[in-house]
């Protein structure tokens, strides 16, 4: 996410003539000031950290023993000089205070497998068949010396698993294990760079050392940063994604355990990151993303958008779809129609001297106006993308839904004209600030993109409820596993009574899609219950509360083969330090179901429930694969010891 620099001559030694002057700057401070004596108690190796745990949540303040046992690892000079930079940040008084590693934010050491979990009030439906995945950024408690930021997660980034069959539900949590998280564990310490300790002066230094420092370790810095925001099964391959790296692939075994298989490039195509938001259209996966690195930035430009096509297992479209390469916006969703893609480019903008001058590397302008680009999906350059500017500034985060409609003028019964509309759905701010300590506003909103008229304008459907992590229910498939498209807007009629003019409308908006959900939206990434929003009668449906003294996440919305939508989410009560989950009817909107999890679950990023049938599909694909692999192995083990005979 940030922006790279090529450590050559120039910048070695800038960056050693600014370490010089910083090491000056730093024994001042630990001579003058009290902080600078406290820290000067201390040893090259910080000690041990310790924040809010399960067991000081439930009893007594008791502090894990740290783990002296491994061998000290061989450290380059690189990654001395990182270690010694993060020590001239004084980082053990950032996170011993930090907001987002205390409470129901402190991470969890224990993993569990296949745990059943208690049911304390209603039944579980024995129609939810499958898996509800939610992952979220968990460092290491023993480890942590760098600078953090909630973003980061870093090696220890878990996935919370719970899996749904014939009326019952297990638990597993587990380290997602990637390639970043194997590295550091070898090491017993943080080593790949986070986004908190960029900041200040030291921060600047290791901004010259970052790639160079990835590049000791990993091939690729798309494979060094954590998979922690969401994940998608496609395919039968579960991603595990984040914006700004390659899609992480893993195998979930049936006691939901992970294994790395490999990072997706799609065969070599894909040369830019890749969204944490893809989205499924058929058998085919939409997907974009954006880039802050400034050579690509210069030779392609700030986004680009691709089609993943599963019938001809290859990437069809996929470029970049503006001219524009002045400034990179924080394109972290998009959406899609039956004829379009709906990109935009938002007022929130990568700011580099955010380095020095504090705060978000992406920070909200309100010079800049919000552009919704549409485009069809079977275009191939940017010369066929329309770009429309709303002409308000504005930031989008998670749409909710999009879909169009066609406005058909007839005078005399004869047709005069016809306009194409796309409508979009999706949580709108005017002040979005990208730190996570402040509490943005977000209101609901349905845009009108008028194709023809090349205009965009907005109405708020709700001014009162503060909303954000739109859900959808998936679409719904048929026995013989084919999407419906029932359409909800029949051609409907307003009749004119003095020019004798008729205006028919037809919709894209299927019956199945009339109601969305999204989170309510309180402070600091916490939720406190759900909003439902009917689409076809423009309106706020109902809003539903969790538990008092409970907070939660996004609401993530599960569809069952016979229809029925629940909404479900991991919540925190505060009051016994507690995790639960809580499954609502999405009909009526009463609780269904409370279950108590085995252990505290924290507050992470995003969820989905992935479908019974799509879950066993990846269960017989990975076991296919299996025992494909075995018997080639037992083959060319039987061809080995012949051989031997033979000799």
């Amino acid at each position: 996410m940030f922006r790279q620099y090529r450590l050559d001559s120039v910048s070695r030694l800038a960056a050693l003539l600014l370490l010089r002057a910083s090491i000056g700057t730093y024994a001042f401070l630990l001579t003058s000031s009290n902080i600078g004596h406290q820290a000067s108690q201390h040893s090259s190796i910080l000690p041990p950290l310790y924040y809010l745990s399960d067991d000081d949540l439930d009893s007594t303040n008791i502090k894990p023993e740290p783990n002296t046992s491994k061998k000290k690892p061989h450290r380059s000079f690189l990654h001395k000089l990182d270690r010694l930079l993060t020590e001239f940040q004084m980082t053990q008084f950032h996170l011993q205070f930090h907001p987002h590693l205390s409470g129901n934010y402190a991470p969890v050491d224990k993993e569990n497998f296949e745990v059943e979990v208690e049911v304390v009030e209603g039944q579980i439906p024995k129609d939810i068949w499958g898996a509800f995945c939610r992952n979220g950024p968990n460092p290491n408690r023993e480890w942590q010396r760098k600078r953090y930021h909630w973003f980061d997660g870093r090696e220890f980034d878990n996935l919370h698993t719970l899996i749904f069959k014939n009326g019952k539900a297990t638990y597993t949590n587990q380290y997602i294990p990637s390639p970043r998280y194997q590295i550091e564990e070898e090491l017993g310490e943080e080593y790949f760079p986070t986004i908190g300790e960029y900041s200040g002066l030291f921060g600047l230094l290791k901004v010259l050392l970052t790639k160079n420092l990835v590049k000791e370790k990993l091939e690729d810095d798309r494979m060094s940063l954590p998979p922690n925001t969401s994940i998608i099964m496609y395919n039968n391959k579960l991603y595990c994604l984040h914006e700004a790296a390659l899609p992480l692939e893993c195998r979930m075994h049936r006691d939901g355990r992970l294994e790395y298989v490999g990072f997706e490039t799609f065969d070599g195509v894909l040369d830019f990151p890749f969204t944490a938001h893809p989205l499924k259209d058929g058998d085919d996966l939409l997907f974009h993303s954006y880039t802050t690195e400034e050579k690509m930035l210069k030779e392609q430009g700030m986004t680009k958008v691709g089609v993943y096509s599963q019938k001809q297992h290859a990437v069809g479209p996929y470029f970049v779809p503006t001219a524009d390469k002045s400034h990179v916006s924080f394109a972290h969703s998009f959406a899609h129609t039956d004829n379009y893609i709906v990109i935009w480019d938002s007022s929130v903008q990568f700011q580099h001297d955010a380095l020095v001058t504090g705060g978000s590397f992406f920070q909200f302008n309100p010079k800049r106006t919000l552009k919704f680009g549409l485009m069809h999906k079977n275009c191939t350059s940017h010369e066929d993308v329309l770009w429309i500017d709303s002409g308000e500034p504005g930031a989008i985060l998670h749409s909710l839904h999009a879909w169009e409609e066609v406005e058909e003028k007839f005078l005399n019964n004869e047709k005069v004209s016809t306009r194409t509309l796309v409508k979009l759905w999706t949580p709108l701010s005017k002040d979005f600030d990208m730190d996570v300590d402040q509490c943005s506003s977000f209101r609901m909103v349905e845009f009108t993109i008028d194709v023809n008229e090349e205009r965009a304008v907005y109405e708020v459907i709700n001014h009162s409820i503060n909303t954000e992590m739109s859900a959808m229910p998936s679409p719904l498939k048929t026995d013989t596993d084919a999407f419906t498209s029932c359409v909800v807007f029949p051609p409907r009629a307003t009749i004119g009574t003095s020019d004798n003019t008729e205006t028919r409308c037809t919709g894209t908006l299927k019956s199945t899609d009339r109601f969305g959900f999204s989170g309510i939206y309180v402070d600091k990434g916490v939720f406190v219950g759900y909003a439902k929003w009917d689409m076809l009668n423009r309106c706020l449906a109902r809003s539903v509360y969790y538990g008092e003294d409970e907070i939660g996440g996004e609401p993530v919305v599960i569809r069952t083969e016979s229809d029925q939508i629940y909404v479900g989410s991991y919540v925190y009560r505060k009051s016994d330090h507690h995790s639960y989950f809580v499954l609502y009817d999405a009909n009526t909107n009463r609780l269904v179901c409370r279950l108590k999890m085995p252990q505290r679950v924290p507050q992470g990023f995003h969820g989905t429930f992935i479908d019974g049938r799509e879950l066993e599909s990846h269960f017989l694909y990975h076991e296919e694969q299996s025992q494909s692999m075995k018997s080639d192995n037992d083959l060319w083990e039987n061809l080995f010891r012949k051989s031997r005979r033979m000799m």
